[in-house]
């Protein structure tokens, strides 16, 4: 009896450190593949991702399933702030940068030519975050490779081209804080000009737009343009009944982005910032790392398991303040938490759950979050930290996500861009449990007489 071959579409979802090949039918995951980003580096100087590699692991299992079924469609989506430099004889110089070295030796001419946050809506950030720094530091350490270079690529677009051979650039990925779009005009900013890069990125293609085709075992898949990982995620809330929303995406950072905030409050000393979206709309975000910060806190403070319970005046008396991790709108202090490790177990994580639930209400408030709330990630795990959110926001609807989404699911809605989803959302209620508004009060004024805000960029 022959088996009957089902049609799917495919995602490749390339993470920092985890890479993701997933095959759909539909919105359903049938098949998935996993293997590492590996790094190396360029001239034995910095580092770089191998990507190349990723490429040849893409193919041979590409090829190994259109075998058993028939693939229709193929995108990519991966993290943010990775560039690929392509030669004139179509040769990758570098494919592609990593965002973890340091691209800041120059910095300080840098910052004499970057462009303004009025118009990139771009703070400077840690490490490779920026896409503008990590092309003025080449163009300062290695000159050659801009000289060399024909085209520069975004990490999705790299890929689409390796698969299609043909060229595209990206707007989600251009827009992310790389110092590379004007928001006011619309365009690509100055520094593309200063540094003279106005031929060296490809015609601007729709997230969704099919570029090409790759052939395998006689058939042809349908490329797509791809898509940056959080906007991906953004998608699929997007397309969705909501009309408006602050989504809070959670993994590692805590990314908030709200589409209703005014871009003229962004204040780039606490870590916010403007993307645009796969329409070209900008999207306000404000960022801090809740997720490492958690996992910190529950080492240093020796908590696996336990309960919600612990007294006011052993709460108010025992605040944690910022802050334990880089980015986000607060200093780095890494207060002395000897004191909180002679508590019980619960207390110590009623401290850290309320730690960051007061950091992320902080940013909420910057956001001017007034719309509807959706959790999503893995702060979903933790009933505590989303009831202190619902009960220190209630005049702010707050929502669960109970789907794992992730940016593979959100990229497959590049495949009907024209399709709604309907969430699958669970309302968080609020409690007199975790009425800490007085106490959140209390917290606040503490950092603000410790200093604790970031000054002024």
């Amino acid at each position: 009896m022959k088996v009957s071959k089902k049609k799917l579409n495919v995602v490749l979802d390339i993470g920092k450190t985890n890479v993701k090949l997933i095959f759909l039918k539909h919105d359903k995951i049938l098949k998935e593949y996993k293997t590492k980003q590996q790094s190396g580096s360029y001239k034995n100087s910095i580092k770089i991702l191998k990507s190349d590699q990723i490429i040849i692991w893409l193919i041979k299992k590409l090829k190994k399933e259109s075998k058993i079924n028939t693939l229709e469609n193929f995108v990519c989506t991966t993290h943010g702030c990775s560039l690929a430099f392509i030669d004139f004889d179509n040769k990758e110089i570098i494919a592609c940068t990593d965002y973890e070295y340091s691209f800041n030796k120059y910095k300080e001419e840098f910052l004499k030519t970057k462009p303004a946050f009025s118009t990139s809506f771009t703070p400077l950030l840690e490490g490779g975050l920026n896409t503008g720094l990590q092309i003025f530091y080449l163009s300062k350490r290695f000159p050659n490779i801009l000289k060399k270079t024909k085209y520069i690529l975004s990490y999705p677009q790299y890929v689409a081209w390796k698969l299609s051979q043909t060229y595209s650039t990206e707007i989600t990925y251009v827009g992310c804080h790389s110092y590379l779009w004007d928001f006011k005009k619309n365009q690509y900013s100055q520094l593309i000009k200063k540094l003279s890069l106005e031929k060296k990125f490809p015609p601007m293609k729709k997230a969704w737009d099919i570029i090409g085709h790759l052939k395998l075992n006689n058939k042809k898949i349908n490329i797509l343009n791809g898509v940056h990982d959080s906007n991906a995620s953004y998608l699929y809330f997007l397309k969705s009944n909501l009309k408006s929303f602050t989504l809070v995406s959670t993994g590692t950072w805590y990314i908030t982005l709200n589409q209703q905030t005014n871009i003229q409050r962004l204040k780039p000393n606490y870590d916010m910032l403007c993307g645009i979206n796969v329409f070209g709309k900008s999207v306000p975000t404000m960022r801090f790392m809740g997720g490492r910060e958690y996992e910190l806190l529950c080492k240093k403070l020796k908590v696996s398991s336990a309960n919600f319970k612990i007294s006011k005046s052993i709460l108010q008396n025992n605040l944690i303040l910022p802050s334990y991790a880089p980015g986000g709108p607060f200093i780095i202090k890494r207060h002395n938490l000897k004191n909180i490790l002679s508590l019980h177990r619960n207390e110590r994580y009623s401290l850290i759950c309320v730690y960051i639930s007061f950091v992320l209400n902080f940013v909420l408030d910057e956001m001017h979050s007034r719309n509807t709330l959706i959790l999503d990630g893995p702060i979903t795990k933790n009933k505590d930290i989303m009831n202190i959110i619902a009960s220190i926001r209630k005049n702010q609807k707050t929502f669960k996500n109970k789907k794992e989404i992730g940016t593979g699911l959100g990229a497959s809605m590049l495949f009907n861009i024209k399709r709604t989803n309907k969430l699958s959302l669970s309302k968080i209620r609020s409690t007199n449990k975790y009425d800490l508004i007085e106490t959140y009060k209390i917290w606040l004024s503490r950092i603000k007489k410790g200093n604790l805000l970031k000054p002024d960029m």
